[in-house]
Protein backbone atom coordinates (compact mmCIF):
# COMPACT_ATOMS: atom_id res chain seq x y z
CA UNK A 1 0.00 0.00 0.00
CA UNK A 2 2.86 2.38 0.86
CA UNK A 3 4.45 1.73 -2.54
CA UNK A 4 1.16 2.47 -4.33
CA UNK A 5 0.81 5.75 -2.37
CA UNK A 6 4.26 6.79 -3.56
CA UNK A 7 3.37 5.92 -7.16
CA UNK A 8 0.18 7.98 -6.91
CA UNK A 9 2.15 10.95 -5.58
CA UNK A 10 4.62 10.55 -8.43
CA UNK A 11 1.67 10.38 -10.86
CA UNK A 12 0.32 13.67 -9.58
CA UNK A 13 3.71 15.41 -9.54
CA UNK A 14 4.58 14.22 -13.03
CA UNK A 15 1.16 15.14 -14.41
CA UNK A 16 1.69 18.69 -13.14
CA UNK A 17 5.19 18.92 -14.60
CA UNK A 18 4.12 17.64 -18.00
CA UNK A 19 1.08 19.90 -18.16
CA UNK A 20 3.27 22.93 -17.42
CA UNK A 21 5.66 21.90 -20.17
CA UNK A 22 3.07 22.76 -22.82
CA UNK A 23 1.24 21.17 -25.77
CA UNK A 24 4.33 19.51 -27.24
CA UNK A 25 4.19 16.76 -24.60
CA UNK A 26 0.47 15.95 -24.94
CA UNK A 27 1.33 12.71 -26.71
CA UNK A 28 3.51 11.70 -23.77
CA UNK A 29 0.62 12.38 -21.41
CA UNK A 30 -1.61 10.18 -23.55
CA UNK A 31 0.89 7.30 -23.33
CA UNK A 32 1.29 7.78 -19.61
CA UNK A 33 -2.48 7.66 -19.17
CA UNK A 34 -2.66 4.42 -21.16
CA UNK A 35 -0.22 2.63 -18.84
CA UNK A 36 -1.41 4.27 -15.64
CA UNK A 37 -3.40 1.26 -14.42
CA UNK A 38 -1.08 -1.48 -15.69
CA UNK A 39 0.05 -3.86 -12.86
CA UNK A 40 3.83 -3.62 -13.40
CA UNK A 41 4.66 -0.81 -10.98
CA UNK A 42 8.40 -1.04 -11.65
CA UNK A 43 7.81 -0.56 -15.39
CA UNK A 44 5.56 2.41 -14.72
CA UNK A 45 8.12 4.04 -12.44
CA UNK A 46 10.93 3.65 -14.99
CA UNK A 47 8.73 4.96 -17.81
CA UNK A 48 7.61 7.98 -15.84
CA UNK A 49 11.21 8.80 -14.89
CA UNK A 50 12.22 8.71 -18.54
CA UNK A 51 9.29 10.91 -19.56
CA UNK A 52 10.01 13.38 -16.77
CA UNK A 53 13.64 13.70 -17.85
CA UNK A 54 12.58 14.35 -21.46
CA UNK A 55 9.98 16.91 -20.40
CA UNK A 56 12.41 18.79 -18.14
CA UNK A 57 14.89 19.28 -20.96
CA UNK A 58 12.66 21.93 -22.64
CA UNK A 59 10.28 23.51 -20.12
CA UNK A 60 11.60 27.04 -20.70
CA UNK A 61 11.08 26.81 -24.43
CA UNK A 62 7.52 25.54 -24.06
CA UNK A 63 6.60 28.04 -21.36
CA UNK A 64 7.90 30.85 -23.54
CA UNK A 65 5.69 29.65 -26.39
CA UNK A 66 2.65 29.75 -24.13
CA UNK A 67 3.40 33.20 -22.71
CA UNK A 68 1.40 36.24 -23.82
CA UNK A 69 3.42 38.14 -26.44
CA UNK A 70 4.81 41.51 -25.38
CA UNK A 71 3.08 44.62 -26.70
CA UNK A 72 5.26 46.80 -28.93
CA UNK A 73 5.38 50.39 -27.69
CA UNK A 74 4.85 51.56 -31.29
CA UNK A 75 1.50 50.94 -32.91
CA UNK A 76 1.75 48.55 -35.85
CA UNK A 77 2.31 50.36 -39.15
CA UNK A 78 3.66 53.50 -37.50
CA UNK A 79 7.16 54.82 -36.88
CA UNK A 80 8.47 56.81 -33.92
CA UNK A 81 7.26 60.16 -35.30
CA UNK A 82 4.04 60.77 -37.20
CA UNK A 83 3.12 64.32 -38.31
CA UNK A 84 -0.23 65.40 -36.88
CA UNK A 85 -2.00 68.02 -39.00
CA UNK A 86 -4.81 70.33 -37.87
CA UNK A 87 -7.13 72.38 -40.04
CA UNK A 88 -10.65 73.75 -40.36
CA UNK A 89 -13.32 71.34 -41.51
CA UNK A 90 -14.16 73.40 -44.59
CA UNK A 91 -10.58 72.99 -45.87
CA UNK A 92 -11.25 69.29 -46.50
CA UNK A 93 -7.67 68.29 -45.69
CA UNK A 94 -8.17 64.53 -45.98
CA UNK A 95 -9.82 64.83 -49.36
CA UNK A 96 -7.04 67.11 -50.55
CA UNK A 97 -4.35 64.62 -49.49
CA UNK A 98 -6.13 61.88 -51.45
CA UNK A 99 -6.51 63.96 -54.60
CA UNK A 100 -3.11 65.64 -54.56
CA UNK A 101 -0.83 62.92 -53.21
CA UNK A 102 -2.78 59.71 -53.73
CA UNK A 103 -3.12 59.24 -49.96
CA UNK A 104 -4.77 56.03 -48.77
CA UNK A 105 -7.36 56.54 -46.05
CA UNK A 106 -6.62 54.25 -43.11
CA UNK A 107 -9.39 55.44 -40.84
CA UNK A 108 -11.51 58.34 -39.71
CA UNK A 109 -13.40 58.93 -36.47
CA UNK A 110 -16.12 61.55 -36.99
CA UNK A 111 -17.80 63.79 -34.46
CA UNK A 112 -21.62 63.95 -34.38
CA UNK A 113 -21.50 66.95 -36.75
CA UNK A 114 -19.52 64.95 -39.31
CA UNK A 115 -16.19 66.71 -38.79
CA UNK A 116 -13.11 64.53 -38.35
CA UNK A 117 -12.10 64.12 -34.73
CA UNK A 118 -9.18 61.92 -35.79
CA UNK A 119 -8.09 60.63 -39.17
CA UNK A 120 -5.19 58.63 -40.60
CA UNK A 121 -3.83 58.37 -44.13
CA UNK A 122 -0.80 56.75 -45.70
CA UNK A 123 1.35 58.48 -48.30
CA UNK A 124 4.13 56.32 -49.69
CA UNK A 125 5.77 54.62 -46.72
CA UNK A 126 4.52 57.16 -44.18
CA UNK A 127 1.42 57.71 -42.06
CA UNK A 128 -0.06 61.15 -41.41
CA UNK A 129 -2.65 61.85 -38.72
CA UNK A 130 -5.06 64.75 -38.88
CA UNK A 131 -8.07 66.40 -37.26
CA UNK A 132 -10.60 69.08 -38.12
CA UNK A 133 -10.33 71.90 -35.57
CA UNK A 134 -12.34 75.08 -34.90
CA UNK A 135 -11.00 78.54 -35.70
CA UNK A 136 -10.16 79.19 -32.03
CA UNK A 137 -8.10 75.98 -31.68
CA UNK A 138 -5.12 76.97 -29.48
CA UNK A 139 -2.66 74.49 -30.96
CA UNK A 140 -0.68 74.51 -34.22
CA UNK A 141 -2.64 74.86 -37.44
CA UNK A 142 -0.19 74.85 -40.37
CA UNK A 143 3.33 73.50 -40.62
CA UNK A 144 6.04 72.46 -43.09
CA UNK A 145 6.58 68.99 -44.57
CA UNK A 146 8.99 67.37 -47.00
CA UNK A 147 7.42 64.85 -49.40
CA UNK A 148 9.38 62.51 -51.69
CA UNK A 149 7.49 61.15 -54.72
CA UNK A 150 8.38 59.26 -57.89
CA UNK A 151 7.38 62.10 -60.23
CA UNK A 152 7.49 65.59 -58.71
CA UNK A 153 6.13 67.27 -61.85
CA UNK A 154 3.02 65.09 -61.96
CA UNK A 155 2.33 65.40 -58.22
CA UNK A 156 2.85 69.19 -58.31
CA UNK A 157 0.25 69.49 -61.11
CA UNK A 158 -2.24 67.29 -59.23
CA UNK A 159 -1.79 69.30 -56.05
CA UNK A 160 -2.48 72.60 -57.83
CA UNK A 161 -5.53 71.08 -59.54
CA UNK A 162 -6.76 69.89 -56.11
CA UNK A 163 -6.66 73.45 -54.76
CA UNK A 164 -3.07 74.03 -53.63
CA UNK A 165 -1.30 77.34 -54.15
CA UNK A 166 2.09 77.17 -55.84
CA UNK A 167 5.14 78.35 -53.93
CA UNK A 168 7.45 77.53 -56.84
CA UNK A 169 7.35 75.21 -59.84
CA UNK A 170 9.53 72.11 -60.16
CA UNK A 171 13.22 73.00 -60.44
CA UNK A 172 16.48 71.03 -60.26
CA UNK A 173 18.34 71.77 -57.04
CA UNK A 174 22.08 71.64 -56.51
CA UNK A 175 21.72 69.00 -53.79
CA UNK A 176 20.37 66.40 -56.22
CA UNK A 177 16.60 66.79 -55.92
CA UNK A 178 14.07 68.04 -58.43
CA UNK A 179 11.76 69.99 -56.16
CA UNK A 180 8.58 72.08 -56.07
CA UNK A 181 6.64 73.83 -53.33
CA UNK A 182 2.93 74.22 -52.64
CA UNK A 183 0.63 75.46 -49.88
CA UNK A 184 -2.38 73.23 -49.19
CA UNK A 185 -5.89 74.53 -48.31
CA UNK A 186 -5.04 74.48 -44.59
CA UNK A 187 -1.83 76.48 -45.06
CA UNK A 188 0.66 73.63 -44.68
CA UNK A 189 3.69 74.06 -46.91
CA UNK A 190 4.74 70.94 -48.80
CA UNK A 191 8.17 70.71 -50.40
CA UNK A 192 7.69 67.96 -52.97
CA UNK A 193 10.81 66.29 -54.33
CA UNK A 194 12.13 63.50 -56.52
CA UNK A 195 15.74 62.56 -55.84
CA UNK A 196 17.77 62.34 -59.05
CA UNK A 197 19.70 59.21 -58.19
CA UNK A 198 19.26 55.43 -58.15
CA UNK A 199 16.05 55.87 -56.14
CA UNK A 200 13.58 58.74 -55.97
CA UNK A 201 13.83 58.49 -52.18
CA UNK A 202 17.33 59.04 -50.73
CA UNK A 203 18.78 56.29 -48.56
CA UNK A 204 17.67 56.50 -44.93
CA UNK A 205 14.80 58.94 -45.56
CA UNK A 206 11.03 58.47 -45.67
CA UNK A 207 8.24 59.63 -47.96
CA UNK A 208 7.00 62.28 -45.50
CA UNK A 209 9.17 64.10 -42.97
CA UNK A 210 8.22 67.04 -40.75
CA UNK A 211 10.26 70.19 -41.27
CA UNK A 212 10.90 72.73 -38.51
CA UNK A 213 12.25 76.19 -39.18
CA UNK A 214 13.66 77.38 -35.88
CA UNK A 215 14.86 80.65 -34.45
CA UNK A 216 18.16 79.39 -33.12
CA UNK A 217 18.32 76.08 -34.95
CA UNK A 218 21.58 75.00 -33.32
CA UNK A 219 20.12 75.44 -29.84
CA UNK A 220 16.96 73.67 -30.95
CA UNK A 221 18.97 70.65 -32.08
CA UNK A 222 20.60 70.57 -28.65
CA UNK A 223 17.13 70.58 -27.08
CA UNK A 224 16.06 67.61 -29.23
CA UNK A 225 19.11 65.68 -28.09
CA UNK A 226 18.46 66.35 -24.40
CA UNK A 227 14.69 65.87 -24.54
CA UNK A 228 14.30 62.98 -26.97
CA UNK A 229 17.74 61.41 -27.40
CA UNK A 230 18.02 62.77 -30.95
CA UNK A 231 21.07 62.12 -33.13
CA UNK A 232 22.38 64.17 -36.04
CA UNK A 233 21.89 62.33 -39.34
CA UNK A 234 23.26 65.22 -41.43
CA UNK A 235 24.11 68.86 -40.76
CA UNK A 236 25.10 71.68 -43.13
CA UNK A 237 26.17 75.09 -41.83
CA UNK A 238 27.02 78.42 -43.42
CA UNK A 239 30.54 79.82 -42.98
CA UNK A 240 29.11 81.85 -40.09
CA UNK A 241 27.92 78.68 -38.34
CA UNK A 242 24.21 79.06 -39.11
CA UNK A 243 22.35 75.78 -39.61
CA UNK A 244 21.32 75.86 -43.26
CA UNK A 245 19.81 72.38 -43.15
CA UNK A 246 19.96 69.44 -40.77
CA UNK A 247 18.40 66.01 -40.63
CA UNK A 248 17.85 64.79 -37.08
CA UNK A 249 17.10 61.14 -36.26
CA UNK A 250 14.69 60.55 -33.40
CA UNK A 251 13.87 56.91 -32.77
CA UNK A 252 13.48 55.42 -36.25
CA UNK A 253 12.34 58.70 -37.84
CA UNK A 254 13.92 61.75 -39.51
CA UNK A 255 12.99 65.33 -38.68
CA UNK A 256 14.43 68.19 -40.77
CA UNK A 257 15.30 71.59 -39.35
CA UNK A 258 16.96 74.81 -40.44
CA UNK A 259 17.41 78.38 -39.29
CA UNK A 260 14.35 80.55 -40.00
CA UNK A 261 15.14 83.32 -42.46
CA UNK A 262 13.48 85.68 -44.95
CA UNK A 263 10.11 84.31 -46.10
CA UNK A 264 10.80 80.95 -44.42
CA UNK A 265 9.70 81.72 -40.88
CA UNK A 266 8.71 79.28 -38.11
CA UNK A 267 5.55 77.24 -38.63
CA UNK A 268 5.16 75.19 -35.44
CA UNK A 269 3.52 71.81 -36.00
CA UNK A 270 2.51 68.73 -34.05
CA UNK A 271 4.05 65.27 -33.84
CA UNK A 272 2.69 62.00 -32.48
CA UNK A 273 5.81 60.53 -30.88
CA UNK A 274 5.95 56.87 -29.79
CA UNK A 275 8.49 56.17 -27.06
CA UNK A 276 9.33 53.10 -24.93
CA UNK A 277 8.47 54.89 -21.67
CA UNK A 278 6.17 57.92 -21.92
CA UNK A 279 6.66 58.92 -18.27
CA UNK A 280 10.44 58.97 -18.60
CA UNK A 281 10.39 60.90 -21.90
CA UNK A 282 7.87 63.41 -20.52
CA UNK A 283 10.07 64.14 -17.51
CA UNK A 284 13.17 64.33 -19.69
CA UNK A 285 11.52 66.79 -22.10
CA UNK A 286 10.29 69.07 -19.31
CA UNK A 287 13.76 69.03 -17.72
CA UNK A 288 15.23 70.04 -21.10
CA UNK A 289 12.96 73.10 -21.35
CA UNK A 290 9.63 71.88 -22.77
CA UNK A 291 6.35 73.09 -21.26
CA UNK A 292 3.88 70.48 -20.05
CA UNK A 293 0.68 70.22 -22.06
CA UNK A 294 -0.77 67.13 -20.34
CA UNK A 295 0.76 64.85 -17.72
CA UNK A 296 1.06 61.11 -18.48
CA UNK A 297 -2.21 59.22 -18.29
CA UNK A 298 -3.67 55.94 -19.51
CA UNK A 299 -6.05 56.25 -22.46
CA UNK A 300 -9.05 54.02 -23.27
CA UNK A 301 -7.65 53.32 -26.75
CA UNK A 302 -4.71 51.35 -25.36
CA UNK A 303 -1.98 53.97 -25.02
CA UNK A 304 -0.38 55.87 -22.19
CA UNK A 305 0.08 59.43 -23.39
CA UNK A 306 1.37 62.86 -22.41
CA UNK A 307 1.94 66.17 -24.16
CA UNK A 308 4.64 68.83 -24.19
CA UNK A 309 5.31 72.02 -26.15
CA UNK A 310 8.94 72.53 -27.17
CA UNK A 311 10.79 75.90 -27.07
CA UNK A 312 9.85 76.55 -30.73
CA UNK A 313 6.12 76.05 -30.09
CA UNK A 314 5.85 72.56 -31.61
CA UNK A 315 3.43 70.16 -29.93
CA UNK A 316 4.67 66.66 -29.09
CA UNK A 317 1.99 64.09 -28.33
CA UNK A 318 4.04 61.45 -26.49
CA UNK A 319 2.68 57.91 -26.41
CA UNK A 320 3.52 54.37 -25.37
CA UNK A 321 1.35 51.53 -26.64
CA UNK A 322 0.09 49.51 -23.66
CA UNK A 323 -2.44 47.15 -25.27
CA UNK A 324 -2.54 45.37 -28.62
CA UNK A 325 -4.90 46.81 -31.25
Amino acid sequence: MAERDLIQQLDQALDGALAAAGPEVNELLRIAGFVRERPNLDFRSRLKNELLIRAQKQPHKEMTTMATPAVSYIREGFRSITPYLHGPREAGLMDFLKQAFGAEELGRYPRPDGSIMHGEVRIGDSVIELADVPADFPGPKATSLHLYVEDVDAVYRRAVEAGAISLYEPVNQGYGDREAGITDPVGNQWFIATHQGPRYLPEGLHSVMPGIRAQGASQYIDFLKRAFGAREFARHESPEGTVVHAKIKIGDSILETSEAHGPWQPMPGAMHFYVPDVDETYQQAVAAGAVSLTAPMDQPYGERSAGVVDPQGNYWYLATRTQPM
